[in-house]
């Protein structure tokens, strides 16, 4: 039989105790968010057991969210309720830190503790992954990848549904019904049309004639 001491059943039993209360990191997700301080209630994505009960975490109020950037640069996405994420519990309390920067002493004792959360978007349950995501280079998608911007080595590479245009060593490519431009264009090479005609204030260059002209085997002036 197998001797165990109560002096370490005791020391387990006090360790188990001692650490159950503490928070490191959970997965989570947004509940609300606040676009004007950059703050969200966030819900616990795994429920805390008491006893042989599992119960849900109440929900965590003013938590700041991550955006990557500088204190003058930043990349900027949406976050509606449901888009998941990583909950960071801070070693101490960083009340006065949200307040003012740092470095700043603790206004409590506390570690470890709900209040001092941070929120990290973007780590995905098999419910939110997203499909077709590319492996190379770096990009911006919505979910189903009609309108994504995509950064490889060859290039890059803008598409909104049907409509693309891409950028590369070689040139720029525009591939879509329409191209629309409001201001001036400056052209400074040649420029080829293939096919579709070219059309200047309703004048048809394709089929134009003029009218009046005698035919005879001598050729016109340059454009005036």
């Amino acid at each position: 039989m197998q001797n165990i001491n109560p002096f370490f059943s005791m020391l387990d039993t006090l360790k188990t105790s001692a650490i159950k209360e503490i928070m490191v990191c959970l997965p989570g997700k947004i509940i609300s968010y606040n676009s004007a301080n950059q703050r969200a209630q966030i819900e616990c994505g795994i429920n805390r057991s008491i006893g042989d009960q599992f119960y849900t975490i109440p929900i965590i109020e003013n938590v700041p969210v991550q955006f990557s950037g500088t204190k003058e640069w930043v990349l900027f996405h949406e976050l509606p309720p449901g888009t998941e994420g990583l909950i960071h519990f801070s070693q101490r309390a960083v009340d006065a830190w949200l307040d003012m920067g740092g470095p700043v002493a603790p206004t409590d004792a506390r570690m470890f503790n709900a209040t001092d959360a941070f929120f990290s978007p973007g780590y995905r349950s098999m419910q939110t992954v997203i499909p077709g995501l590319p492996t190379s280079g770096v990009g911006m998608s919505n979910r189903s990848g009609s309108v994504r911007i995509h950064m490889t080595d060859d290039g890059i590479t803008l598409s909104v549904g049907g409509t693309s245009l891409s950028l590369t060593s070689s040139g720029m490519t525009y591939n879509g019904p329409e191209f629309t431009n409001s201001g001036k264009t400056t052209l400074n090479g040649r420029t080829t049309v293939n096919q579709g005609g070219l059309s200047v204030e309703g004048i048809e260059f394709g089929k134009h004639v003029h009218s009046g002209v005698q035919s005879g085997n001598g050729t016109t002036r340059g454009p005036q």
